[in-house]
């Protein structure tokens, strides 16, 4: 497998810095090509500039800055993100990496005459997401979920048909034990094992 690690938490020691190295150990475990973008070491830009904006449509020539992020993108079989959700979605930075990295002629194309775009990113066969929620379930399923629904229908449409989409969250982080949070990462780390070596 060629794993896409997108990792956004300014705290590489907080829950989801732990969740990002069991992706790594996993990798590695299972020997796994990994590369990764961890947002906030790198100082990718939450804001989409003017003249980003401007070149929207343009061929991903004119955007040189993001060449390296186009290439991992391209390369990739799997998509695995691990931010924590804020305000029911990605935090900034994870949600920048979404509009900028997923350009015209990398991700899409808007064919002449189409009426819709048409997905790029057929080599992506498996998306993970692993999250973390303050509040319940209950909580967030009232609220629809945006993060969820971003990743598992905007951004799997435009991969492979039979791209598989994963979902492991823990609801409640705020107020839970050390017990449950270690419960969830053995979780996670027992999935993720299953889903590395196929």
């Amino acid at each position: 497998m060629k794993i896409l690690l997108v990792f956004a938490h300014p705290n590489p020691a907080s829950f989801s810095g732990a969740l990002r190295d069991i992706v790594l150990s996993c990798a590695e475990k299972t020997s796994c090509e990994l590369r990764q973008h961890d947002l906030y070491d790198t100082g990718f830009s939450a804001a989409l500039s003017a003249n980003e904006w401007a070149l929207h449509r343009s061929p991903p020539d004119t955007k040189q800055h993001l060449a390296e992020y186009f290439a991992d993108l391209q390369w990739c079989d799997t998509l695995v993100f691990v931010y924590p959700t804020w305000w029911s979605a990605q935090p900034a930075m994870a949600k920048a990496w979404l509009d900028r990295v997923l350009a015209k002629d990398v991700a899409w194309t808007f064919p002449d005459g189409a009426s819709r775009i048409y997905g790029n990113l057929k080599n992506v066969k498996r998306i993970i997401a692993i999250t973390t929620h303050g509040s319940s379930k209950w909580v967030n399923a009232i609220e629809g979920e945006a993060g969820k629904r971003t990743l598992s229908r905007g951004l799997r449409v435009l991969c492979s048909w039979r791209c598989r989409f994963t979902w492991l969250a823990m609801y409640a982080v705020d107020n839970s034990t050390r017990y449950e949070r270690n419960k969830f990462t053995q979780q996670v780390e027992r999935r993720l094992m299953r889903m590395f070596h196929h």
